[in-house]
Order: C-alpha cells, then structure tokens, then sequence
C-alpha cells in the first residue's frame, strides 16, 4: 500500500510541474484508505502573507466514478478575531496558537478531505490565492469571484447590523437596546431565508452569531447601553479590517 501512495504522489507532483503554479502549491497529499480521509499539505511558495486560497479537486475511484469540486479557505476572518480579543486576558494564550493568523512564506498548511471508500487517484490543485497586501493571483476567475463574494458579503452583512444596533442605541428609553437590536437582526434573516435567492447577497451565519452575542449582552451585562456600545465599537472595527481584503487586486494568472 504505501508503494501505492508513493505511486500516486510522484504521479501528482509530475502532474504540478507541469502546471504554472501560482502562489501557493500542493506540496503532497497522502490518502488513509481506512479512515478514507486525504491529507494535503500546500506550502506558501511566495514572498507574500496569504489570507485565502482555492482548491481544485479531483477524485477518481475504483468503479470509474470521478467527481470534481471545489473548497474554498478564507482565513481572513482570523485578523478580525485576533483584533477582537486585543486586550483580553486569552489575547497571549489564543496568539500563541494562531500567531498573527496569516499564512507566512515558506510555511505549509495541512487540509483533510473525507472521501468514499475505493479512491484509485486524487488531484488537488491550487487555483487562486489572496495575499494581505490585497493583492491576488488566479488560474480561475470564478474561484476568485466567490472568494472576493463571501467577503462583501461579511462586510456587508456586518454594516447591516452595526446599523441595526445604531438605531436600537439612538432610543434613550430603550432599556434593552441589545435584545432589541437582536430582535430585528434575527427578524432580517428569517425574512432572506423565506426568499428565493439566485445570488448569496447575505451571510446569515455572520448575522447570526451577532444575534447570539446580543442576547449574550442582553442577558449578561448590568449595564447594557455601555456593553452594546462596546460591541457596536467592536464591530465597527471588523468591518474597518475585513473591507480591504474584499477588493483584491489581481496581479497573476490569466486575464
């Protein structure tokens, strides 16, 4: 068995060297038939920090079944949490695991893809890459274009709420602003699930957990004006880390 996983490595590394890589590359990959997971290892080949990348896949069984996909790793998420929790007594524990959430030069990640059982061959490839200085690199614009996409929708979703908690805050005889501003927020997503959507205008998730950390505030916080300004600061400030990387500026990869 491992001659097999040998085989098929050396067959992949071939297949990527025969590619124009962009930033970052799969490195290796190694498949456990037993637990039928993949584990890829993709190494940053820039000089850049990178925030996100795009994988094409490819799984190949036994019975001649193929199936093609996709994932997508954002990771920029991580600058806005690592800016939330500055200050806090978890900041040096929490840095200590994730540094400063970026993806350095040179270092390797490791992703794991479950499979269904009977895998013959598997190819991962790297097709797009968001760097922190906002810049990007793509053999694939569609790849891109949902990356760009989920970040708009971050910051604008984020935008929708912190006005929301504006308006809640801006009612001096609202003793509860926080469960107001939760209601309403929570109200605007059961409105867009009960829609029909061709495109992903909104990232319910996102709102959602506004919502939760709401009704946190609203049930916690002795004072609750003072706790929710300190969280429309908060989020105020997400939205001023995460807008620049939702315009990236292509640099590499076809035109």
């Amino acid at each position: 068995m491992k001659h097999i996983f040998l085989a098929v490595a050396l067959l992949l590394s071939a297949n990527l060297a025969r590619s124009a890589p962009i930033g970052a590359v799969v490195q290796t990959w190694h498949y456990d038939p037993q637990t039928n997971v993949v584990t890829v290892q993709i190494v940053n080949m820039s000089h850049k920090d990178i925030t996100g990348y795009n994988l094409a896949l490819k799984e190949t069984y036994a019975d001649g079944r193929v199936n093609s996909h996709e994932q997508l790793v954002d990771f920029v998420g991580r600058l806005k949490f690592l800016q939330d929790i500055k200050g806090t007594a978890d900041e040096a524990r929490i840095r200590k695991q994730m540094g400063d959430g970026l993806f350095h030069p040179g270092e390797t990640r490791t992703e794991l893809f479950r499979v269904k059982p009977g895998l013959k061959d598997f190819e991962a490839v790297v097709d797009v890459v968001a760097y922190a200085d906002q810049t990007s690199e793509a053999t694939n614009s569609d790849g891109l274009q949902r990356l760009t996409g989920h970040r708009k929708e971050e910051v604008a979703s984020t935008q929708i709420a912190v006005q929301i908690i504006k308006a809640a805050l801006a009612d001096p005889n609202d003793a509860d602003p926080a469960a107001t501003a939760a209601g309403k927020i929570q109200a605007r997503i059961t409105a867009w699930k009960a829609q029909k959507h061709t495109t992903l205008d909104l990232e319910t998730g996102t709102l959602q957990n506004m919502v939760n950390e709401l009704n946190g505030i609203s049930s916690r916080s002795n004072d609750k004006r003072d706790a929710l300004t300190k969280y429309l600061a908060k989020s105020e400030q997400g939205i001023t880390t995460l807008s620049p990387h939702a315009d990236l500026t292509k640099t590499g990869g076809p035109q």
